[in-house]
């Protein structure tokens, strides 16, 4: 859609065509889960938009260990996107990056020492560990576009700023089957996918 502008420029009035995107809906819904305690940490995503690149942000996103766990458990970020690894702990703990059993990265990060930033360009899912505490645990899902969320306690997610049109919308869990739905969304309207997950 275009709109047309009027400048007031040195006493002339010139009118220019600018490009004007379509007003942005909402996925929203619930996940249920069988099998695991609740839904919590579920991503819900848009899949790969045949044409369309993402940029991705020029600020890292945080990945932190705090009380012996990696908090967010579940960050999605855009291909080509970064992410800051910080230890809020007063112990030694260490990030040890997997795709699949190929290991990325294995750094020590020392209480009170720099974060350490990563760019991630390759999507995909890439496990978090750290050897010194075998019992904490995150991931990262490296995605083609912005267009995701992970689920609450209740297994609420809400995808906001979705431009008009028909997509796939997908989900990830550690421990259960993805489940993939077609979506459409119109203007501002609010769509509800609702996801069985086994």
């Amino acid at each position: 859609m275009r709109r047309w502008l009027a400048i007031g420029c040195g006493g002339l009035l010139l009118t220019v065509s600018v490009a004007v995107e379509a007003r942005a809906g909402t996925i929203r819904g619930a996940v249920t889960a069988s099998g695991v305690k609740d839904a919590r940490d579920t991503l819900v995503y848009i899949d790969r938009i045949e044409g369309k690149e993402f940029p991705a942000p020029t600020t890292p996103a945080e990945l932190r260990q705090i009380n012996k766990e990696f908090i967010p458990h579940v960050l999605p970020i855009v291909k080509g996107g970064s992410v800051s690894f910080s230890n809020s702990d007063g112990i030694l703990h260490n990030v040890h990056l997997y795709r699949g059993r190929r290991s990325l990265f294995n750094l020590a990060t020392p209480a009170g020492a720099s974060p350490i930033t990563k760019i991630f360009r390759e999507p995909g899912e890439v496990a978090v560990l750290c050897d010194v505490h075998p019992e904490m645990s995150a991931y990262i899902l490296v995605l083609e576009t912005p267009y995701a969320a992970v689920t609450t306690e209740d297994g609420s997610y809400t995808i906001a700023g979705v431009p008009p049109g028909a997509y796939v919308l997908k989900t990830w869990h550690e421990k259960l089957k993805p489940v993939t739905t077609a979506v459409t969304v119109e203007g501002e309207s609010a769509v509800e996918v609702n996801v069985e997950l086994k």
